[in-house]
């Protein structure tokens, strides 16, 4: 189960259809206010395996639900994975020191989520 979190409706669709190819059912939300209240409701008994959640969005940045879901013993089994066009090395360093687990850098495939996903030991 995959959430995913960006405020760009085509992005969204476009990971939504990825995962679907990966047998991923998923979750969306347009921005991280409205990410962690899904997680938040989710049923604990069906957690979700993966958050893709994109680094600057409105109400509610990428880089702040990650550190909101990083205090929240709940999300530690979560593995989280920011979606960027922001690659250089400073941002990537405050993205793993927030609690990302993994980076995916736009535009984003198919290809490069799978390798990500294994990476992170989800498929």
């Amino acid at each position: 189960k995959m959430l995913i979190v960006d405020d760009s409706t085509p992005m969204r669709t476009l990971l939504q259809s990825f995962a679907g190819e990966l047998e991923y059912r998923t979750e969306t939300a347009v921005n991280g206010r409205q990410g962690l209240d899904v997680l938040i409701r989710n049923d604990p008994r069906d957690p979700f395996q993966i958050a893709l959640i994109d680094w600057e969005m409105p109400e509610m940045t990428g880089i702040q639900l990650v550190q909101r879901l990083r205090m929240n013993r709940d999300f530690d089994a979560m593995k989280v994975m920011l979606v960027t066009t922001l690659n250089d090395m400073e941002r990537v360093a405050e993205g793993l020191q927030a609690g990302a687990d993994e980076f995916l850098m736009k535009p984003v495939s198919l290809e490069s989520l799978t390798e990500k996903l294994q990476i992170l030991g989800l498929r």
